[in-house]
């Protein structure tokens, strides 16, 4: 166990197997209440959030989060335990040593400024919050390569990727609404401090420019995700026009054969001298005339059209 000596407050670091030693730190009118919590720490690895405001001056906050996720293994994650009273804060197996950009030295200076223990918690929560920025960062590099892969090249593994990147914000948008509801949970416990210090207000600031950013990376997703069901819609229907048109152009020729296919004895256009080339003329005159008729309703678009008039007509847009 370590402990941090803060100004009139300290902070208890305990292992998962030091229970004992936190159930010495727990006040005796808060165990009631919070003995189911306690009992399952550490086998539940669920959120978990409780106040008790019964005894005045005497208010604590507990319960078990979820700090770390996986986005690959949603069993592969890390959940830290606590209980939070004025002058008192113990955590177990809370380690910010897992996370890239922590500062070991730059937490303990902050903590040496805090009056109390909770204003000391809400650093800890600062912290973690500082942590999912930079993974947000990398999350945003990720985002911006692939818009323009959209851009460039959009193909069947541009909506797999678009539906991974989701996932991972959808990941880290829990993450955070978790510490969103734990600086919401303690400045309710607390309600008789004033949250105006700065590092209480910096927390909270951070937080808040965090779900900002996560909102910000849902709409351009959700643009991508739009904007690749419009693709995939104009593509499936180019399709379907072709091969409408195509099978309507070769209707006569499907026809005629089947027509003059036929195994009867007595078919008078077998003894044609030139039936083969009347056959080919009026297959070829057939096909034309459905043409016309197709390009009069307008129902052939840009597929039959001169490839050098629709590329310069496409440009002029541009």
């Amino acid at each position: 166990m370590k402990i941090f000596y803060g100004k009139g407050w300290n902070w208890h670091r305990l292992g998962p197997q030091e229970k004992t030693k936190a159930l010495e730190l727990i006040q005796t009118h808060h165990w009631p209440e919070c003995q189911k919590w306690f009992l399952g720490v550490p086998s539940e690895n669920i959120n978990c959030l409780e106040i008790n405001v019964a005894s005045n001056e005497c208010e604590a906050l507990y319960g078990s989060l979820i700090y770390q996720q996986d986005a690959e293994e949603e069993h592969n994650r890390s959940v830290f335990h606590f209980y939070l009273t004025k002058d008192c804060l113990f955590t177990m197996n809370f380690d910010l040593s897992v996370f890239e950009g922590v500062h070991p030295k730059q937490v303990e200076h902050q903590l040496n400024r805090c009056k109390d223990a909770p204003e000391a918690f809400l650093v800890l929560v600062g912290e973690l919050v500082n942590a999912y920025f930079v993974e947000l960062e990398q999350f945003e590099n990720n985002l911006r390569t692939l818009k323009w892969k959209f851009h460039h090249d959009n193909n069947k593994s541009i909506i797999e990727a678009i539906h991974k990147l989701r996932h991972e914000l959808l990941i880290m948008k829990s993450l955070v609404m978790t510490m969103k509801k734990l600086a919401m949970a303690v400045k309710e416990a607390f309600v008789s401090k004033h949250f105006d210090g700065i590092e209480q207000c910096r927390t909270l600031y951070k937080i808040d420019r965090v779900i900002t950013l996560i909102k910000d990376y849902a709409n351009d997703i959700n643009y991508l995700l739009h904007s690749e069901e419009v693709v995939t819609s104009h593509r499936g229907n180019e399709i379907f026009k072709a091969l409408t048109i195509f099978t309507t152009l070769f209707t006569p020729v499907t026809a005629f054969g089947a027509l003059w296919g036929m195994n009867f004895k007595y078919m008078p256009e077998l003894s044609f001298k030139y039936g083969y080339l009347y056959s080919l003329v009026l297959i070829g005159f057939s096909t034309v005339m459905v043409y016309l008729y197709l390009k009069k309703k307008g129902w052939t678009g840009d597929l039959l059209k001169d490839k050098k008039k629709y590329m310069k007509r496409k440009s002029s847009f541009k």
